[in-house]
């Protein structure tokens, strides 16, 4: 198969939807299919090429949200480069500027159209007080998604939140772990001291977006509670996003702001922890804390959204109240003073990482296109 996917986030922006589709993109092509990726043209590390297998559109930063690139592509020069890749079908990751356009071009060319949901507007609309914004943008996404064979959700929490406002042709495509990437054996005591924490210390920790939808704010506003109970305790911050800056300016005691990292550096911070911190309500899955639970790590999480799919309450996570600084301090309390119950959690969460293959979730995947491109030429025969 010949598959266009069209995204607005895409390498080298880091998040959990750009990750989840670099990987998508390797498995395609590790099983033969050739693939094309149009996206935003972000700036590139230096002395690294760009893949050539991307298509890169003009871009302008989203004044909301600045790290994310918003494409706009010039119109003869993107539908000429997608007739001559020719694709069998398009797969739509962003709804917006660069997922208007595939959606254009596919109509345009008479390619059929898978969609994957992975962002809770609803929810993020009422991080940044845009809730007014909702009415319209249901109306836009159910007029966007009507295009595609299928709406893939990350997870069944998030179909169901999807079909009750009216978008009911949905599957499911979950996430999987890299068990060699995250596992336990990845532990390291330079990693601990390199972050200035000792062998005695306890290491908390949060990997994810720097931003007012993870909730961040409230597991910072609630850690000098715990901190002044656990003063050896350490909170390891990991991750950029808007609200970098501001938390450099003044950064709370115990915290330690580690940044950004990547491959054997992420491995490592993570199974160097103690315990997993992760405070967001708005996951349509929480790719996050699946690699915590692969990482052998005892995490708190909040009883919300997509981490409901894998996460049960002191089997292998620690679940509290969302949007809740004290459930979010109390819970975490529990996790650093009761050792039998992180080991309790760390067995669970090894197991349930274990069930987690990405194989078999791909395979699903293309299932869902070659069904779509079935689908679209019994169509045309009709």
């Amino acid at each position: 198969m010949r598959i266009a996917i069209f995204s607005e986030v895409y390498w080298p922006m880091v998040s959990g939807v750009s990750l989840v589709l670099q990987r998508l993109v390797a498995a395609l092509e590790a099983r033969g299919h050739s693939v094309r990726v149009y996206t935003a043209a972000y700036e590139l590390p230096a002395s690294v090429a760009d893949h050539p297998g991307i298509y890169r559109a003009p871009s302008k930063r989203l004044f909301l949200y600045p790290d994310v690139q918003w494409g706009f592509p010039d119109w003869a020069a993107i539908r000429e480069d997608f007739a001559s890749f020719h694709p069998d079908v398009v797969h739509l990751a962003t709804e917006f500027a660069m997922g208007g356009v595939g959606l254009r071009l596919a109509r345009t060319h008479e390619v059929p159209v898978i969609a994957s949901a992975h962002t809770d507007y609803e929810r993020y609309a009422g991080r940044y007080h845009l809730e007014w914004l909702m009415p319209a943008g249901w109306r836009y996404l159910r007029w966007f998604y009507g295009h595609a064979t299928r709406v893939l959700c990350p997870s069944h929490q998030y179909e169901r939140h999807l079909q009750l406002r009216g978008v009911r042709h949905t599957g499911i495509w979950s996430r999987g772990v890299d068990r060699e990437m995250f596992a336990p054996t990845h532990r390291s005591e330079a990693t601990r001291a390199s972050l200035g924490i000792g062998p005695e210390q306890q290491m908390v920790l949060y990997v994810g977006r720097l931003a007012a939808e993870k909730n961040l704010h409230l597991l910072l506003e609630g850690w000098p509670q715990v901190h002044e109970r656990h003063p050896q305790a350490r909170l390891v911050v990991v991750g950029t996003g808007p609200l970098e800056e501001g938390l450099r300016a003044h950064v709370p005691p115990g915290v330690i702001l580690a940044g950004v990292r990547t491959g054997a550096d992420l491995s490592a911070i993570y199974a160097s922890a103690d315990c997993f911190a992760f405070p967001s309500s708005t996951e349509t899955f929480g790719n996050v804390l699946l690699e915590a639970m692969a990482s052998g790590l005892p995490s708190l999480a909040v009883r919300a959204g997509g981490v409901l799919d894998f996460a049960e309450h002191g089997t292998n996570a620690w679940l509290v109240e969302p949007d809740s600084v004290p459930a979010l301090a109390k819970g975490l309390d529990a996790l650093l003073e009761d050792t039998a119950l992180r080991d309790r959690l760390s067995a669970g969460a090894l197991q349930t990482a274990g069930q987690r293959d990405w194989h078999a979730i791909f395979d699903g995947v293309v299932t869902e296109y070659q069904r779509a491109i079935q689908l679209s030429a019994i169509d045309r025969a009709a």
